[in-house]
């Protein structure tokens, strides 16, 4: 049998390298699939610091954006909540001047209970299953008195408040901290005694409220109208307030959403890989593998016939 002519360290070397392009070929071949120069930190070389790093940045910054978010749903709310509690005032008002100017008040009640059932449910909204008008109380409804009875039955009007004084505040980002939160009390004291005051008056010695107005009936329902615009005042100057953080945290959105976007560009030009020269690459590799491939081939065939 002829033994087979070549130095064994050559074929070696077309073994070796043919493996390095293999190997070279599998990582090319997932950076177009993936994108990415890699998976690991270490796939960025010296920049791995630096990338590790811009990672941990995105993601406090993606934080904050949700926190943020969240802190705009809520204020959001309590902007509608606030224009309805406005509303309610003066429509309250507008129910005591029509019994004014026809001196007549049958169904005057009937709309303080309705109007009075509308504020207990805005006051008493829940969000994700907590109260958010309660303070730090989220688990109870921090209006105790549900209906004009109740109302005319508690001994001062803060006896029907359960909210407590502190208020909700939410971190916008590393130094900056908005108050968002409103309590129930805060919001509708002033509302709640006109109210109890008009509903105490109706079971007092100089009600009920009937077809034809007394005098004395006539004269607290004055006082009482004149009284609801400042009473309508308060509950706008807190949407005014609200407004304010309302516009303290787009900003803080938009200042995240930039942030997000810097870092998503800064993070891909160093994991992104560049598709049309990874596909240069993997081309010219596959292409150096075949002539490997072939060399390797003509070697092992060729033998001590060949040189006779």
């Amino acid at each position: 049998m002829l033994d087979r002519v070549g130095t064994w360290s050559y074929g070696q070397s077309l073994v070796g390298e043919y493996s390095r392009i293999q190997a070279r070929t599998v990582i090319t071949q997932n950076q177009i699939a993936s994108g990415k120069v890699g998976d690991q930190f270490a796939d960025a070389k010296d920049k791995a610091g630096v990338l590790s790093a811009a990672k941990m940045k995105a993601a406090e910054v993606e934080g904050y954006t949700a926190a943020t978010k969240e802190v705009l749903n809520r204020l959001n709310l309590q902007d509608l909540h606030l224009q309805q509690l406005s509303d309610l005032s003066a429509r309250l008002r507008d129910a005591i001047g029509d019994a004014l100017s026809t001196g007549h008040a049958p169904a005057l009640m009937q709309d303080v209970k309705n109007l009075y059932a509308e504020a207990v449910t805005l006051l008493n909204t829940r969000l994700d299953g907590k109260y958010i008008y309660g303070g730090s109380r989220t688990d109870q409804p921090p209006v105790n008195a549900t209906d004009l009875a109740s109302l005319v039955a508690a001994p001062t009007i803060a006896d029907i408040f359960d909210n407590t004084n502190l208020k909700q505040t939410q971190r916008l980002d590393e130094n900056e901290i908005l108050e968002t939160g409103m309590t129930a009390s805060d919001i509708a004291t002033d509302l709640m005694q006109m109210f109890k005051d008009i509903a105490t008056f109706d079971v007092g010695v100089n009600g009920p409220f009937g077809m034809d107005m007394t005098a004395a009936q006539a004269t607290f329902l004055t006082t009482q109208h004149i009284a609801l615009p400042d009473v309508q005042t308060g509950i706008n100057t807190l949407a005014a307030i609200n407004g304010t953080r309302h516009e303290q945290a787009t900003v803080a959105l938009d200042r995240h959403e930039g942030l997000a976007a810097y870092f998503t560009k800064f993070i891909g030009d160093i994991e992104d890989v560049d598709l049309a020269e990874a596909v240069t690459r993997l081309n010219q590799d596959q292409v150096a593998a075949q002539a490997a491939g072939r060399m390797i081939a003509q070697l092992n065939q060729t033998s001590l016939l060949d040189y006779l």
